[in-house]
């Protein structure tokens, strides 16, 4: 069963007669069709049974053709006045009762909403969140394949820059080295993020921005990074220190690693997010440093860097095989430093397998 027809299968059993996707990674998922996010729309329009019908600038034509799942092309020009109208053609075309249609809440626009609004003003929009994220986190044998060699191009990438960096780098030097090595050993283009470079008290920031400051001695450096393939991605955090750590730095370095491995060791099928959240949270908790563990243990990773399941105190669904996420967990000592070690991970039929391997000290850079 092709991925079209599991959803409209889900579709079937929901009684939605009709779904749109948008241009974004549930498209691309969905057809294998590359679309970038513009002003210019694509909306694939799905019957709960038959052809797929896509509206697309007709600049996209050629990519279009190269689609492995049969598409009726409903291509539009750059006139916007006459939008609306190919729209109303290719829903038209669709034999399926038009009153409701269902969409992705995260990845629909207002643009795209309006558009199907005027090609049909009886339209009611539903969501179907639950059916694309079911088919998205169980992922197959060639989805795993692709992260895993994202996490290998970027452990290799990881590896080639830390050889370079010395006091008096700056942050921003060390993130151009580090997305020049990502590309020199095999990423897509397009990055899932740009890297977290945070040195010194910047470290403190789970989510800090690279700035011109220079490391020097006795700096914790975190560094937060991924590689793309074939439109997976890898997300990785570890952690530096610019010769011999400060004690209090080893000891927060010791309490981090020891929660990375028991959220590790906790993941398996069936059991809840949340407790793998709690394993790690406890293991902070206990050694003092709860207050300073400010954000969920991991989340799930695919397509996007943040998709479900998300390994967080409030999430109660279990883990499935096919489950790929980051076990991430961090200590953030307000203006002295910090430290977080992340891991790529995935349920299969004999529990959890960990998809990194760099080692999980501090690295020491002499």
């Amino acid at each position: 069963m092709t991925r079209i027809e599991t959803l409209q299968k889900f579709m079937r059993e929901k009684k939605i007669p009709l779904v749109a996707v948008t241009a974004g990674p549930d498209l691309q998922y969905l057809t294998g069709l590359d679309f970038h996010i513009s002003e210019r729309p694509a909306i694939l329009l799905l019957a709960a049974s038959g052809q797929s019908h896509l509206v697309h600038p007709q600049l996209e034509s050629e990519k279009v053709k190269s689609c492995k799942f049969p598409l009726v092309s409903f291509p539009y020009g750059e006139a916007k006045d006459t939008w609306a109208e190919v729209c109303a053609q290719a829903l038209n075309g669709l034999s399926s009762e038009k009153t409701k249609i269902g969409v992705i809440s995260t990845q629909m626009r207002y643009l795209e909403m309006e558009l199907l609004h005027k090609a049909l003003p009886e339209l009611r929009f539903t969501a179907i969140d639950e059916g694309m994220q079911k088919m998205r986190t169980q992922k197959d044998i060639s989805e795993i394949s692709n992260i895993r060699k994202a996490v290998a191009i970027a452990e290799q990438a990881f590896l080639d820059t830390i050889r370079t960096i010395e006091p008096g780098r700056t942050e921003k030097e060390i993130a151009a080295t580090l997305v020049l090595n990502l590309f020199r050993s095999g990423s897509d283009s397009e990055l899932p993020f740009n890297p977290i470079i945070a040195s010194g008290p910047n470290s403190a920031d789970p989510h800090a921005v690279p700035t011109e400051r220079a490391v020097q001695a006795e700096d914790l450096i975190v560094i937060d990074w991924g590689a793309t393939y074939n439109h997976y991605i890898s997300d990785l955090t570890r952690t530096l220190s610019i010769g011999a750590p400060l004690a209090e730095f080893e000891q927060i370095t010791s309490v981090v690693k020891a929660a990375n491995s028991a959220a590790r060791e906790k993941a398996e099928k069936h059991i809840l997010c949340s407790e793998v959240d709690a394993a790690a949270r406890a293991v902070i908790s206990d050694a003092g440093y709860g207050d300073y563990f400010t954000h969920r243990t991991g989340h799930g990773i695919g397509m996007e860097t943040h998709e479900a399941p998300y390994i967080a105190v409030d999430y109660k669904q279990p883990l499935e095989i096919g489950n790929t996420f980051t076990i991430e967990p961090g200590i953030y000592l307000p203006s002295r430093g910090g430290v977080r070690i992340e891991d790529n991970m995935v349920i299969t039929e004999q529990g959890a397998e960990t998809l990194s391997s760099l080692p999980r000290d501090l690295f020491i850079i002499e």
